[in-house]
């Protein structure tokens, strides 16, 4: 794994909250993780939150990075603890999920986190509605209102796998469109919201 030759100075930024110099730590690094992750998970959804998380957790640990010696170690150390807390059927538990809650609540006093998280529900709030009927359907009763498959199917007349799909469809959709209109840091911060 190729070091970036700024890469001391990108940690010294993003220690100091640059948004422009996570950017450039996220797309260098972006495909090498998600495709390490895939080839150890064998799904592109899970490999997609495998790599999501990873990077909300470094810009929640930013403060922290200065120091680091060897930044692809580092990333790739969350990430396989990622996996393997998935494999032991740990991860996004609330109790493991519940950091950004933690993140979003420590810093609320923070007028650049305050933006950040106003930012991000507006841009949450854009991408479900741009989503097609029955997609955002799927999602609203399944993230927003915590019903399960078989309920859904059942509310909207589908089968339990249609509603798997389409949720399936919605998250994809929903993480296209984060990106491409919030950049990376609102994607990573979505992850809470998004996961598979």
């Amino acid at each position: 794994m190729e070091h970036l030759v700024n890469e001391k100075e990108l940690l010294r930024r993003l220690s100091e909250d640059d948004e422009a110099a996570f950017q450039e730590l996220f797309y260098h690094y972006w495909d090498q993780l998600y495709h390490a992750a895939l080839r150890l998970t064998k799904s592109t959804e899970l490999a997609t939150d495998i790599a999501q998380e990873t990077f909300a957790r470094i810009w929640a640990r930013r403060t922290q990075l200065r120091d680091v010696q060897n930044f692809p170690a580092f990333l790739f150390t969350i990430s396989r603890n990622l996996i393997h807390d998935h494999l032991r059927n740990k991860v996004f538990r609330e109790d493991n999920a519940g950091y950004l809650e933690t993140y979003a609540a420590y810093h609320e006093s923070t007028p650049q986190h305050l933006l950040e998280n106003k930012e991000l529900q507006h841009l949450l709030q854009e991408a479900i509605d741009s989503l097609p009927t029955q997609l955002k359907q799927v999602f609203t009763m399944a993230r927003l209102q915590g019903m399960r498959h078989e309920a859904i199917a059942k509310a909207l007349d589908i089968t339990p796998m249609s509603s798997k799909v389409y949720m399936v469809r919605a998250l994809a959709a929903l993480r296209k469109y984060i990106m491409e209109r919030g950049g990376p840091l609102l994607f990573c911060l979505s992850v809470y919201f998004l996961r598979a």
